[in-house]
């Protein structure tokens, strides 16, 4: 429910008062930033989204219609905007040593926590379906928290090969039920 000093910031941004807007951007720029720092393990990141948040909303001031309360609606546009830039970073293999350092335990802690559940055996099921040295690469990173340059000496490969294959990997399980997931599960921190 939005607060009346929401309901007339709103209409003061609207009609295009820079200082409303200031004064909105001041009221939630940390607790936008903590959140997006929460999903995305970094204060650039963080800082973009947030950024991108709030030029998108004065961009679009004139059309805004927010009927619930104003930071319920920037934090889910965060939220938003924080699982899209997650998913470009892990879609890009120049990311995977990043990804592997910020991203890899809260996967893990996943991973055990799906181990129970039936959507584990779904994750397992399409493991299969990766070729044999895409899929020992990917467990070999994931399992065993092994850097892409340990898993490219460990199997005898180039570390371009190694990231190419991991990112293979990856694109092959984001096209099922487990990448859902486990997006669901990070922003749930």
């Amino acid at each position: 429910m939005q607060t009346s000093e929401d309901i007339e910031l709103l209409h003061q941004i609207k009609s295009g008062d820079q200082k409303a807007f200031e004064a909105c951007f001041n009221k939630h720029w940390h607790v936008l930033f903590t959140f997006a720092g929460k999903i995305l393990k970094s204060e650039d990141d963080a800082k973009d989204v947030v950024q991108l948040v709030f030029i998108s909303l004065w961009g679009r001031r004139e059309r805004l219609q927010i009927t619930g309360s104003l930071q319920s609606y920037l934090l889910q546009a965060v939220r938003f905007q924080s699982l899209k830039r997650l998913r470009e970073i892990i879609e890009q293999p120049e990311n995977l040593e990043r990804v592997q350092e910020q991203f890899l335990p809260v996967l893990n802690d996943i991973w055990e926590k799906l181990h129970q559940t039936d959507v584990f055996q779904e994750i397992e099921a399409q493991l299969e379906t990766l070729p044999s040295k895409t899929r020992e690469m990917f467990l070999l990173s994931r399992r065993h928290q092994l850097s892409v340059a340990e898993i490219a000496e460990q199997m005898g490969l180039s570390e371009k090969t190694v990231r190419n294959q991991l990112h293979i990997a990856l694109k092959t399980l984001r096209h099922n039920i487990a990448f859902l997931i486990i997006f669901a599960d990070l922003v749930a921190c």
